[in-house]
């Protein structure tokens, strides 16, 4: 029997529509038992009808409901439902900084911000109670005795930004297709930039890097009472070498929480938290601000817990922190690079710690824990 185009056509449409008319209704609440029931009205008079619904993302879409095809696969119908890109970056929230904004920091000059720079500043350091007024120290004189020359000792710090930097390369199409991304990425380096600094304000080495207050000669460090924790009598045994007059925050290690919460005195009493563990963790051990922290060594190494005075740490700003991107390094490959780069310096203006008036306690207003082995 044969068949013209035109019924050819009518046939193999009568066909597609019939197969197709499961998956172009929409299901509809039941009335009822007793209540009239109304018939399912199709959303889609003709297949057409559907694929312009498609292209031009028409609200009624969303009535549709998926009847038999799955969702997992496209061969099965999964491209029905489309996928979401939901533009909020999902991140961990990091440390704030803690040196930077409580320490004496030197802006970069407009002209020449890199530059390194001198500072005068009182040798204060030593073995001796004289060495506290650098070197001052006046002596009784008998009537028409000659007087001692005593001259104040200076000393010079020197600070010279080092640069730091880091980059990023990310596809031309990513950035297109995540319009936020660059934004997100340039957050990142932000606060890791923050984190990088406030590391090395506390543990640098000197060396190409600021120098940190754990490394630094002024640093105190007390004998630990007990090993790979702490106690009471640390504690005591640090405010006992505080420089009096500054104004001290304690950087604890995070990993030290359980030991500081536990203290207790001589007679088992608890110090911390005095024995209510329903009340919010204390901001203040005697008195003075914690900050709590994973940028300083693990609990029972040195420099752990410390009791200093930020302001006595110097920062010298250079050029930046900046940010600048190029798509020429990568022009053929269809990438952009993003790059973040800064300039500064840090470290204690104070040379070494300094002897107390009583001749034989040493005082600084940086002070720490040891390390104890056994």
């Amino acid at each position: 029997m044969k068949m013209t185009k035109e019924e050819l056509g009518a046939l193999v449409k009568d066909q597609f529509d019939k197969a197709i008319a499961p998956l172009l209704e929409v299901n509809r609440p039941k009335e009822e038992d007793g209540e009239k029931k109304e018939l399912e009205k199709k959303l889609f008079p003709t297949f057409a009808d559907f694929v312009k619904s498609v292209v031009q993302k028409d609200a009624k879409l969303m009535e549709y409901r998926e009847k038999v095809l799955q969702m997992g696969s496209d061969p099965e119908g999964g491209y029905l439902i489309p996928e979401e890109f939901i533009p909020e970056l999902r991140q961990v929230a990091s440390e704030e900084g803690i040196i930077r904004s409580l320490a004496t920091v030197l802006p970069a000059s407009k002209e020449h911000p890199d530059t390194a720079v001198e500072i005068p500043v009182l040798d204060q350091a030593g073995a001796s109670e004289k060495d506290f007024f650098s070197g001052v120290w006046f002596v009784w004189t008998a009537e028409g005795g000659d007087k001692q020359n005593k001259e104040p000792k200076f000393d010079n710090v020197k600070l010279e930004p080092q640069e730091y930097s880091a980059y990023a390369v990310l596809t031309d199409k990513l950035i297109r297709n995540a319009s936020v991304l660059g934004a997100y990425v340039k957050q990142v380096y932000s606060r890791a930039q923050v984190a990088f600094e406030d590391y090395h304000f506390l543990r640098g080495t000197g060396v190409g890097q600021p120098l940190g207050i754990i490394n630094s000669p002024a640093y105190i460090t007390v004998t630990r009472n007990t090993k790979l924790t702490v106690v009471w009598a640390d504690i005591q045994g640090m405010l006992t070498q505080i420089l009096p007059g500054c104004n001290p925050i304690w950087v604890i290690s995070r990993s030290l929480l359980g030991a500081v919460t536990g203290m207790a005195d001589a007679a088992g009493n608890s110090i911390f938290i005095q024995g209510d563990a329903t009340k919010k963790l204390p901001d203040r051990l005697s008195g003075y601000p914690i900050r709590w922290t994973f940028r300083v060594p693990a609990a029972g190494t040195q420099g752990d817990i410390s009791l200093i005075d930020p302001s006595y740490y110097l920062i010298k700003d250079g050029y930046g922190p900046a940010f600048d991107e190029s798509k020429h390094v990568y022009f053929l490959s269809n990438k952009t690079c993003l790059k973040m780069f800064g300039n500064v310096d840090g470290q204690p203006w104070l040379s070494g710690t300094i002897t107390a008036e009583d001749g034989a306690t040493e005082i600084s207003p940086f002070v720490g824990l040891t390390t104890k082995l056994t």
